[in-house]
């Protein structure tokens, strides 16, 4: 009986025990990344992205998803990762970045999402879809 006892409140320290029961938690000290605003220009086969950011902590990256438009039902296809500019200490205290990316030719249209990431791995929202394709510079 007196094992059976010692038993039980060992079982019970193990099982109740003392502390959390999850992994350590970042300490974010201020709001999650958000994206305040989001400029585009085509130009030729390139889209030029301004994008302003706000919040997050230890640096601010984003990322950006492209689909191609489906032909038949104009809506975006899969989205897939084509840019991500990883969360930097150095871009602690940038709040706006751009960046050029290059459509491919023809009668492909593309739309594009960004979203702000910051270096605790919190993500804001996706921006609306921004579509673009490819403008004949010479006809």
């Amino acid at each position: 009986m007196r094992k059976f006892i010692l038993l039980f409140i060992m079982a019970a320290f193990v099982v109740v025990g003392c502390g959390r029961k999850e992994p350590p938690q970042p300490i974010a000290d201020n709001a999650p990344p958000a994206i305040v605003s989001l400029e585009h220009v085509i130009s030729g086969n390139s889209l030029r992205l301004e994008i302003e950011m706000s919040g997050g902590s230890g640096g601010i990256g984003f990322q950006v998803d492209r689909a191609e438009i489906d032909p038949y039902c104009k809506c975006p296809g899969i989205w897939r990762r084509h840019y991500e500019e990883l969360p930097n200490p150095r871009n602690f205290d940038k709040s706006s970045m751009s960046k050029m990316l290059n459509l491919r030719g023809g009668d492909i249209e593309y739309a594009f999402r960004v979203r702000a990431v910051d270096a605790l791995g919190r993500f804001s929202e996706w921006s609306k879809p921004i579509r673009a394709r490819a403008e004949a510079l010479y006809e």
